[in-house]
């Protein structure tokens, strides 16, 4: 194989249509191998070995989370297999160790109270179309637990009204169609349509920018992301652990805490294939709970009047 010169974005580009997945699925990959040759780019590797796959991982690990990492790992694999089953690039990959995925989210959940207070200052700075759509927002993700990519890709067309209710169709995580839905509210309900009245548009997306230079784009998740974080800094909270996916793990925890919630149910609104997952809520809300060191505490030194033995 001569391995002077690849040209690993045609590479990449070959081996995405070679497969045989679900187009989002070739999506994630792609998006996965391409920033893996701009590393390789701006650390100006033109024939990578086992040494830069390495330190690629290593640089990762200061990056992103374990999953991302083990993720980038098998994408990684997958593509320098084909390599070399196409005699274009020896397999690098071989003896390339997974990484362990922490069982735990790092995400903190909100309780019933900060949302409650999230919700009125979101309320409380709706008074320009953008407001009212930072509030539509912000009250679909703590009411239904939805991912911001599933608000990203919604449309007005999916927010249909059935015989007790109204439901948001969504295209799920792993999913090509819309074929799963979420409740909304009555409450809910209307603070989406009171945004959508104000629009006077057709476009399809739910949520769009109302900027001056980009009005009418489709809202993005870096943008979903960035209103959650801001209005949290309003409330008083600016802590990395809390983010919009945040309000994903106060659903869960506050619906079992208050809500009399089944963990279950939790599952089913937050879309769990294994319940397992699921209960890594239910482990963090019985940590929070165990006051197993303080009392411990108050027993060294509330001491006033006591012997002991």
């Amino acid at each position: 194989m001569n391995q002077s010169h690849i040209d690993f974005k045609r590479l990449i580009e070959a081996y995405i249509q070679s497969l045989d997945r679900k187009e989002i699925t070739k999506q994630s990959y792609l998006k996965i191998l391409l920033t893996f040759n701009e590393y390789l780019i701006a650390n100006s590797i033109l024939s990578p070995n086992k040494k830069d796959i390495l330190c690629y991982k290593e640089y990762l690990s200061k990056k992103v989370r374990s999953a991302s990492i083990q993720k980038t790992i098998v994408v990684l694999r997958g593509f320098f297999t084909y390599l070399d089953s196409e005699e274009t690039y020896r397999n690098i990959m071989t003896g390339v160790r997974g990484v362990k995925i922490e069982p735990t989210f790092k995400r903190a959940s909100l309780t019933l109270l900060e949302m409650v207070n999230l919700l009125d200052k979101a309320e409380e700075l709706s008074n320009t179309i953008e407001g009212k759509r930072n509030y539509a927002i912000i009250a679909l993700l703590a009411t239904t637990g939805l991912r911001t990519i599933e608000v990203e890709r919604a449309n007005v067309s999916d927010l249909v009204a059935i015989s007790d209710g109204y439901k948001l169709y969504i295209q799920g995580k792993g999913h090509d169609d819309k074929d799963l839905y979420v409740k909304i509210s009555n409450d809910v309900y209307q603070i989406i349509t009171e945004y959508l009245s104000l629009r006077e548009d057709s476009f399809e997306a739910l949520f769009i920018t109302h900027g001056r230079n980009n009005h009418g784009k489709r809202i993005q998740t870096r943008t979903i992301r960035g209103i959650v974080k801001e209005t949290l800094r309003r409330t008083g909270i600016d802590d990395k652990r809390y983010t919009a996916h945040s309000l994903r793990h106060s659903l869960a925890t506050n619906l079992i805490l208050h809500g009399n919630g089944s963990l279950e149910e939790a599952k089913q609104i937050l879309r769990h294939k294994d319940i397992a997952t699921t209960q890594i809520y239910n482990h963090s809300l019985a940590r929070s709970q165990n006051d197993g060191e303080l009392k411990m505490s108050k027993l060294l030194f509330d001491r006033k009047g006591k012997k002991y033995e």
